[in-house]
């Protein structure tokens, strides 16, 4: 008889963990948002879109690269190529390179992810309530609000580590490295990008990036789509800061660095990420296992902060579920 799985989050972990597990299990997924991608989420604001998580990813190993290539074929993965530069106030912009292949989900990019989805039970606007003791050998899970949400053999998590030691309550002694937070300004301009770079990275800074998320394949180019990542140590720093007041520094400096006026923006925007950047991790743990208790859990935490790096972690976790 096959085991029922429950995954939380329906980010890259979660889904390519249901698409393993399928075939030899019931999976379902809750995911607490309103759709799949969690960090490789997009931002709709018609005409604007923004990839206000992760804006692209790299491939070093052959394992990922086997992974990405139908995607590539059918096109829903395309390299993104321009010009990139390295922005400091009071110096003249130079040319950065990039020494490997930066990609992109198209139309956007949870694009992958709801590929991904596809098979699979997805509970959305789904937010999943701790773990109470476990009753004859299973799992009964509910949502904040107390609904029934079926008993379960296992129980995986790919929150971030906060929320998976919130979920799993006492019975876990989970360890992860430090998560650093980033804020993410998203401009718009009802006009095309007439600019030669496609992204700059900036330094001694509030900003880390900035992203012409227009410039990317198959994008709107009638508009201009611009994403701006802040520094993780600003971000930490003004993590209790009013949303519109770290706004309007992140605007200042942006204005700053790019000359660019966006007082006259069709569309401005901020998302704080509370956990986006892992701290550099000591040791080789990707992912937590308990098979006596039928709990896992894997995330960026775990494994590293890349989308290749999560994608991996999930990975292995479902080869040991499997083998056990």
């Amino acid at each position: 008889m096959k085991k029922n799985i429950a995954i939380i989050g329906a980010g890259i972990s979660g889904l390519t963990l249901g698409q393993k597990l399928k075939e030899h299990a019931h999976v379902t997924i809750f995911e607490k948002a309103r759709g799949v991608g969690g960090r490789m989420s997009t931002r709709y604001a018609d005409p604007f879109y923004f990839d206000h998580g992760a804006p692209y990813f790299t491939a070093r190993t052959h394992e990922f690269q086997s992974f990405l290539q139908p995607y590539i074929e059918d096109g829903l993965v395309a390299e993104w190529h321009g010009k990139v530069i390295n922005l400091e106030l009071g110096k003249k912009a130079t040319k950065r390179l990039w020494f490997e292949p930066h990609w992109v989900a198209t139309p956007n990019m949870n694009s992958v992810c709801k590929q991904l989805g596809q098979g699979l039970d997805v509970r959305l606007s789904c937010e999943v309530a701790p773990l109470t003791r476990k009753q004859s050998d299973f799992w009964e899970l509910q949502d904040k609000q107390g609904t029934p949400l079926g008993a379960y053999d296992w129980v995986i998590s790919t929150a971030p580590l906060a929320q998976t030691q919130t979920l799993f309550h006492t019975e876990t002694p989970l360890h992860g490295a430090p998560m650093h937070g980033c804020y993410s300004l998203m401009i718009g301009f009802n006009r095309p990008w007439n600019k030669q770079w496609i992204a700059a990275k900036v330094r001694n800074n509030p900003i880390e990036w900035i992203i012409i998320n227009s410039t990317k394949p198959q994008r709107n180019k009638d508009v201009t789509s611009i994403l701006v990542h802040s520094s993780n140590h600003w971000a930490d720093e003004h993590s209790d800061c009013d949303m519109q007041e770290a706004q309007k520094m992140l605007v200042e400096q942006f204005m700053a660095l790019t000359a660019i006026d966006s007082a006259g923006a069709d569309y401005l925007s901020t998302h704080r990420w509370k956990y986006a950047v892992i701290e550099d991790r000591k040791g080789d743990m990707c992912f937590y296992l308990d098979a006596r208790h039928g709990i896992a859990a894997t995330s960026d935490w775990a494994s590293g902060s890349r989308i290749e790096e999560v994608w991996l972690s999930a990975n292995r976790l479902a080869e040991r579920i499997l083998a056990i």
